[in-house]
């Protein structure tokens, strides 16, 4: 493993262990740098004033009076022995309290101990998170000791400059805090622990001064407090003539001192080795570990927002937005942004769907290219943007559509008229009218750009024309009926291969695009197989379109029943085969995917598989397959059973909704796994590959909000932007029909 491989893995965890448990480190540093000032203000051990001593009996007296009317924790002997200050939860009993007369001060209201408060904090949170908190100081000590690996010590007048150089300078310094706390955790070089007596019953504080006075001398009694297991501990006060004062536990049996004090591992942890500038040291600590913290944080968010910001290119002016379903639309996108940029234009460019509307208002102009997918519909990942623009949000924007569509289908264009009605009703103006692209765009898109030029003055080079396919003769070289309709109620479904005079180039999720005639819709089939395995031959799953007329008379879909009933072996077939990147698998086959399909569906992932396998190091693939009967029409289950079995497929689940033992959907599915989608999307961040009819789909996406809901604890309404968020980003991906 080469060093850039560690340092990338140092510098992955070193980044996201600092951000996650950035708010615990905050607490813990915070807390420790209050806590350094307890050895300042209580420097050096309790210390009698020279004549003062501590009227034992009056002070008992009193603790019997407090004792009648309360529980109080602790009491600290004050103003030279003739008061005590007593911390008790009850404010009838906290406060200080003068012994020989018993005038009660009470605390003053909403006072707390900030230390013992600060203490709780450091260890436990306050909720009896202790382990957390131990955890966090074994992660600290890790991402700092990690931290000289990632970046070489360099003086630069940056925040990440200055990160770095605190990090580098202050390193065996900085380190003593949570080296000597995971000491601690783990028992190290903390020596011997007292044995500490055993109680055999509780002991009142009073009563443990009137055992403890037996052996002690309690005139120069310090302070005394509950102990555990029923015990209580005193606190003498050395007389400072030589005499040294000390702990010891009480318990009804008797004394027992506190031997041993703190340990040196402690005593550097807490400050309290050289009293207070010991302490002063540790404040010094506390301040460059919250600087390291701080900065990091800040340096991450620049970070996050300078990559956010690049997606747009700061600075441009002009926006070319695309909203594609098979590509066609971004390509044409990228060819007119490359020119603008060529011809010294300011231009970004940017799928329609991942654009923010206030991100949008920043643009003088936007030229839009929108294709239709379904009947008229936005595609995909350009919903949300619809649904996102608020009347009056792009007042001041001008904008420009070329639509693309087909007039064979009903609804022209219905993806692109959608969206431009969208922009208008958020306060966009129309800089030129919508142009309509029919069926091949190249020459509309020519058009379109030489209007832009003239009627804006925009300068914009076109080099070439982006790649069209052109037709291309297939002959069928097999079939094989995948179905079976002996074992239920089957939809008939073939598996066609296809195959070219001459090697072809495809991945799995392309399409197959097939007329019956001229003038009638061309019918697209995904293609199911990779010319990166084989060149020669094109893998289809076709189910039969078929249905009784108003007359009763069976009929079937014209491209479907040509290819299952009339295509037969040798058959030829003028088609186009077109890219659809859009839904092609990862280039790098090691990515997580997740391959959700229903029916015929199914069609493009047999490709996905073989390419993936044929790579030799396939990663993460999950496969959610659903259709009528596990007996009938569990479509290419022979590929995907050998697929479990040699590891080129992960998971494979199945949902038949018409078999009695079953009933589900694969969006039931989802949601029984949901701990394990959000494993794959959160942490494997996996590709979602969704491939079946629209409605089956929509559902789709919706279970995936609600996991998100439910395991990721976001709002149902950031869950669902969260998702459409990823549609227009590809991290989830929809080749879909009605």
């Amino acid at each position: 493993m080469s060093f850039a491989t560690v340092r990338s893995a140092l510098i992955f965890l070193h980044r996201w262990i600092g951000l996650i448990l950035a708010p615990i480190f905050l607490v813990i540093i915070v807390t420790g740098a209050i806590l350094s000032f307890r050895p300042i203000v209580n420097s050096g051990p309790p210390v009698a004033r020279p004549g003062s001593s501590l009227d034992v009996v009056a002070f008992k007296a009193l603790l019997g009076q407090l004792e009648a009317r309360g529980q109080f924790g602790a009491v600290s002997i004050v103003d030279g022995g003739r008061s005590v200050s007593v911390m008790s939860q009850n404010p009838e009993l906290g406060g200080r309290w003068e012994i020989a007369t018993g005038q009660h001060t009470p605390a003053p209201a909403g006072s707390i101990d900030i230390f013992r408060t600060a203490e709780g904090l450091h260890k436990t949170l306050l909720l009896g998170l202790g382990l957390v908190v131990e955890v966090a100081s074994f992660l600290m000590l890790a991402i700092m000791v990690a931290g000289p690996f990632m970046a070489w010590l360099r003086f630069r007048n940056t925040l990440m400059g200055w990160h770095t150089a605190v990090g580098w300078c202050l390193l065996p310094l900085t380190l003593t805090s949570p080296v000597t706390a995971v000491m601690l955790t783990l028992g190290i070089g903390v020596g011997p622990r007292p044995e500490l007596p055993r109680a055999k019953r509780p002991v009142s504080i009073s009563e443990a001064v009137t055992i403890a006075s037996r052996d002690l001398d309690t005139t120069r009694l310090a302070a005394v407090r509950r102990f555990r297991g029923g015990s209580v501990m005193v606190q003498i006060a050395g007389d400072g003539a030589g005499t040294k004062g000390g702990s010891f536990v009480v318990t009804d049996a008797g004394v027992t001192p506190l031997v041993g004090g703190p340990n040196l591992v402690k005593q550097i942890h807490e400050g309290t080795w050289g009293g207070a500038w010991s302490g002063t040291l540790n404040f010094v600590i506390s301040l460059a570990l919250l600087g390291l913290t701080v900065t990091g944080f800040l340096s991450w968010f620049r970070r996050w927002r300078r990559d956010r910001a690049k997606t747009l290119a700061p600075g441009a002016d002009i926006l070319v937005a695309h909203a594609s379903q098979t590509g066609r639309a971004a390509r044409l996108a990228t060819a007119t942004h490359e020119g603008l940029i060529a011809a010294g234009e300011k231009a970004a460019i940017a799928p329609i769907g991942a654009v923010k509307p206030k991100d949008l208002a920043r643009f003088r102009l936007v030229l839009l290219i929108a294709s239709t997918t379904g009947e008229g519909e936005i595609p995909d990942g350009a919903r949300a943007v619809a649904k996102a623009l608020k009347p009056g949000s792009l007042k001041g924007v001008r904008f420009a559509v070329l639509a693309l569509g087909d007039r064979t289908y009903t609804h022209f264009c219905g993806g692109g008229q959608k969206l431009r009605s969208a922009l208008l009703s958020a306060g966009a103006a129309e800089a030129v009218p919508m142009w309509e692209a029919d069926g091949d765009p190249a020459a509309t898109w020519v058009s379109w750009i030489d209007g832009l030029r003239a009627e804006l003055g925009l300068t914009c080079e076109v080099p070439q024309l982006p790649p069209v396919s052109a037709p291309v003769a297939l002959t069928v070289a097999a079939r094989q009926r995948l179905d079976d309709p002996a074992r239920g109620d089957t939809l008939e479904t073939w598996r066609i291969m296809l195959k070219g005079a001459d090697d072809l180039a495809f991945r799995p999720g392309d399409l197959v695009r097939l007329s019956p005639s001229d003038g009638e819709a061309p019918r697209s089939y995904s293609v199911g197989s990779s010319s990166l395995v084989d060149p020669g031959h094109i893998d289809l799953t076709v189910r039969l379109h078929a249905w009784n007329g108003a007359d009763g008379t069976p009929r079937m879909g014209r491209v479907s029943g040509y290819l299952v009933r009339e295509a037969l072996d040798g058959a030829t077939i003028e088609a186009r085969l077109d890219p659809h990147p859009a839904f092609n698998p990862p280039l790098d086959p090691a990515w997580p995917i997740i391959m959700i399909g229903a029916g015929s569906g199914i069609a493009p992932f047999p490709g996905f598989i073989t390419e993936r396998r044929a790579s030799g190091r396939a990663g993460p693939a999950w496969l959610i397959f659903g259709n009528r009967h596990r007996d009938g029409d569990f479509l290419w289950r022979e590929l995907f059973e050998a697929a479990l079995r040699d590891g080129t497929l992960t998971r494979m689940d199945t949902a038949f909704s018409r078999d009695p033992d079953d009933g589900a959907r694969v969006q039931a599915r989802l949601m029984e796994n949901a701990a394990a989608v959000f494993d794959w999307l959160a942490e494997k961040k996996a590709v979602v590959y969704i491939c079946g009819r629209r409605a089956m789909a929509r559902g789709v996406e919706e279970a995936i909000a609600d996991i998100l809901v439910t395991q990721g604890g976001l709002k149902p309404d950031a869950a669902r932007s969260e998702v459409s968020r990823w549609l227009a980003e590809g991290r989830v991906r929809m080749d879909t029909f009605d």
